[in-house]
């Protein structure tokens, strides 16, 4: 065997147990790669919150909602009255005769309470709404009466005048011209009026429709709205927890 090929040998053979020993860097990478790969499909992918007591919002709040809305109800219909809605606050529209417009305008926030007076036993009694109502009787010149009227609560009706009394009083009168509604206007209390004038007021209210049964149709109507309106500010809190 010649000088040179002896040498040609030897270096080849170096050559190749250096490659055993130190793979190439491809191979490395790929290694590496592979490794990676399988630690980021042991770790699960998890929702994250602001803070644990959202976590905890979010966890209680699911199933309030639930059991809320198994307990909702539709909204019932008010004859002859056209609603619109905007949140809390409600507007109910009416034509009346000779041109007029009766309108009954509220706000349902801050006017649930309990139906008759809790006496701490048995079942708790049933939550209604009974919100203050503006009703406002405009002429078709724009010239508007407009009474407040808020619901008579159950422990202020004597127990011999159940049924007999008006479920709602009449408790501030006012007029103005179109629009020109302010302080500036004049309103007298209802509770100093005259008393057969305030029957009269009464009356005018009951041809218009603001009846007694019209006072509890709409009790139960709020009620239906607001409980709406409640489970949806759940539904929101509950999407700004998960936030």
């Amino acid at each position: 065997m010649s000088k040179a090929r002896c040498v040609l040998q030897s270096a080849s053979k170096l050559v190749q147990a250096s490659s055993r020993l130190n793979p190439p860097q491809s191979r490395c990478l790929s290694t590496l790669l592979r490794n990676q790969n399988q630690f980021s499909c042991v770790v699960p992918a998890s929702r994250t919150f602001a803070t644990k007591g959202d976590e905890e919002i979010v966890k209680f709040l699911t199933e309030e909602i639930a059991t809320e809305k198994s307990n909702q109800r539709g909204l019932p219909k008010l004859d002859g009255w056209t609603p619109k809605i905007d949140g809390a606050e409600v507007t109910l529209t009416k034509a009346g005769a000779s041109g007029e417009k009766v309108i009954v305008s509220l706000n349902v926030n801050h006017t649930v309470d309990s139906a008759e007076p809790d006496d701490g036993e048995g079942e708790a009694p049933e939550m209604l709404s009974k919100p203050s109502f503006e009703v406002d009787i405009v002429k078709g010149n724009g010239s508007t009466l407009s009474f407040t009227c808020s619901y008579v609560h159950a422990d202020e009706i004597p127990p011999e005048a159940e049924g007999q009394e008006d479920l709602f009083a009449i408790d501030e009168v006012t007029m103005y011209e179109g629009e020109k509604h302010s302080d500036s206007c004049y309103a007298v209390a209802g509770d100093i009026l005259d008393g057969y004038l305030y029957d009269l007021f009464m009356s005018m209210l009951d041809e218009r429709g603001v009846t007694n049964e019209f006072a509890g149709n709409l009790s139960d109507w709020c009620t239906a709205h607001e409980h709406a309106q409640y489970i949806g500010l759940l539904d929101n809190i509950s999407k700004f927890a998960k936030m």
